[in-house]
């Protein structure tokens, strides 16, 4: 059994500032595979790398150093040089983030990196990294980008730094992947998913936009990803059941598990024989695999 590919999670937000060039250097240097990274667009139409589509209070100050009141402005309102304005090097001291992440060190002035620059960071690493380049798009969105226009967006960063043969390309809306297999079908595929078992707004479920016509039932689901041309299955860690991780594999398709945190969730996940762990803290996630190599 191969061991399974390790990714920092947005970064390393256990020790770092997610979605900061300073977390993807740290979760290189800290020998893991890969990173994992969101992607909106600003008005501009400029791939950037942050997760929510507005600004959060909990992540970020304005350019006159105060954390947000509330929620910020939608990225996709922003230019490029506007968002820039603000700053994400930091977690609010009474914030969820903080209390998720409290061993977190922040960050002087540091502002939303565009896809750009993540991936110049990546092409210029001494070895080869992967990247999971997650699209961040809602099925049901009556404004923003139509899929096609979205993946041909950040399709062009990624062939501009020569990347492709390390990504993939990531979302939990299979619009996004449809659209990938229609704009740029070389680029590996991976799919998100989540049941409502666990998250009260997963993607798993009968009728769900997320996923573009597909069965909700794995038993279903999975035939169908490998006649779309999939390459990976992404699911939450806790959805993943062994019958299903063995018929996912048996069907050629890898799999990859999301976010695993703290070390008997890990230690777990790196010994059931998944080909990938997406966690937040990648450092102890290299360190807990090289103990059983």
């Amino acid at each position: 059994m191969s061991t399974p590919l390790i990714f920092g999670h947005r970064g390393a937000p256990a020790v770092l500032p997610e979605n900061t060039l300073a977390g993807f250097q740290h979760t290189m240097d800290a020998g893991a595979d890969g990173i994992e990274l969101d992607v909106l667009l600003t008005r501009d139409g400029v791939p950037v790398v942050t997760h929510n589509p507005r600004l959060a209070p909990d992540t970020t100050k304005g350019a006159d150093g105060t954390w947000l009141a509330g929620d910020g402005p939608e990225v996709a309102a922003l230019s490029l040089a506007e968002l820039q304005g603000f700053d994400i090097g930091a977690c609010h001291p009474d914030g969820r983030h903080a209390a998720k992440h409290p061993d977190q060190t922040p960050l002087g002035f540091t502002p939303v990196p565009s896809l750009d620059a993540v991936l110049a960071q990546v092409a210029a690493y001494e070895r080869p990294v992967q990247v999971l380049v997650e699209l961040k798009h809602e099925p049901d969105a009556e404004h923003g980008p139509s899929p096609d226009a979205f993946v041909d967006a950040v399709a062009a960063v990624v062939a501009r730094h020569g990347v492709f043969d390390q990504s993939y390309i990531h979302s939990f809306n299979w619009q996004i992947l449809s659209a990938a297999a229609r704009v740029c079908p070389n680029w590996r595929r991976s799919h998100l998913s989540c049941g409502r078992n666990h998250h009260g707004d997963g993607s798993l479920y009968a009728g769900s936009p997320w996923l573009d016509g597909v069965s909700h039932d794995p038993e279903q689901m999975l035939p169908q990803l490998v006649d779309r041309g999939a390459q990976v299955w992404s699911p939450f860690y806790k959805d993943l059941t062994p019958e299903h991780l063995m018929l996912a594999q048996s069907l050629g398709l890898q799999v990859m598990t999301w976010t695993v945190n703290g070390t008997d969730a890990l230690r777990t996940e790196l010994d059931r024989g998944v080909d990938g762990v997406i966690t937040d803290n990648p450092r102890a996630a290299v360190s807990l695999k090289a103990d059983k190599v």
